[in-house]
């Protein structure tokens, strides 16, 4: 029966890894940029969102970039698009709020994450990290701020 479930489990996620998109419930925030959610048949699953970098855990601003995106989408239903998945088995995905807000997108302007330019070109991505550069909102107050990509190397 274990072995069903996990034949299961590997059949749902690859048929979701080429969905377009669907909606899942958030149930738990793990930073600013991943979350694990369940789907129509409750599995849990990992995601981490797309064009954004937030702060580490242990980093300045990390406990405030996770604040911030459970405030969006902890509790709630949100449609997810699948563009891939990671090395750690994370689908990256865009996330949209029932009000079709882009998750990314509120998190760059609040300032509470880095438009991660390396894998993604998002235009508007990039004008909202600026913006909230300029007005030296969320982690851009911080003087000391180090890009997540850098503390990761120390």
């Amino acid at each position: 029966m274990k072995r069903f479930y996990i034949l299961l489990v590997f059949i749902t996620l690859g048929m979701m890894a080429n969905a377009q998109s669907f909606q899942v419930k958030v149930v738990k925030i793990s930073d600013g940029d991943t979350f694990t959610a369940i789907n129509r048949d409750n599995l849990q699953i990992k995601f981490r969102i797309y064009g954004i970098d937030a702060p580490e855990k242990k980093q300045a601003f990390g406990t405030k970039s996770r604040e911030y995106l459970s405030a969006l989408i902890f509790g709630k239903t949100v449609t997810v698009d699948v563009q891939s998945q990671d090395a750690w088995g994370r689908y990256i995905t865009y996330v949209y709020t029932s009000d079709k807000k882009d998750v990314s997108l509120e998190m760059l302007k609040a300032g509470m994450a880095w438009h991660f330019s390396k894998y993604d070109d998002t235009l508007e991505y990039e004008e909202a990290e600026e913006n909230s550069r300029i007005r030296k909102i969320g982690l851009w107050a911080d003087p000391q701020r180090i890009a997540p990509w850098d503390f990761r190397k120390k």
